[in-house]
């Protein structure tokens, strides 16, 4: 299953995309050239990025994935990471806790729909 942070944190360049993509990444259609911002697959780290084709094969498009954000290329989707952890500096004064920040955004998220 595919979770959504809403809002996604996007680029001014997928805005316009986010109907597209989330249709794609259910069906493993087109889309080449984005790059999602995941929670990581391990505990260790924060984010994995993905390139969208990696949606193609049907065992990684059936896997739980949380979506943070969407990119176009992969430069900036580091920018965007960068973004989103200036952000929560902002708001917490630490870097410590991102993961766990945004699995609770998540949480809350589901339980209101």
């Amino acid at each position: 299953m595919i979770r959504y942070l809403d809002p996604l944190y996007v680029t001014e360049n997928t805005e316009d995309k986010i109907k597209k993509l989330r249709f794609s990444l259910r069906t493993g259609a087109g889309l080449t050239g984005l790059y999602l911002i995941t929670i990581a697959s391990n505990e260790n780290d924060v984010f994995d990025i993905l390139p969208v084709p990696l949606f193609k094969q049907r065992s990684f498009r059936h896997r739980d994935h949380d979506v943070i954000g969407v990119a176009e290329d992969e430069t900036a989707a580091f920018k965007l990471v960068k973004r989103i952890h200036e952000e929560y500096y902002a708001a917490f004064q630490t870097f410590t806790g991102i993961r766990a920040e945004l699995l609770k955004r998540l949480s809350e998220q589901e339980k209101k729909s």
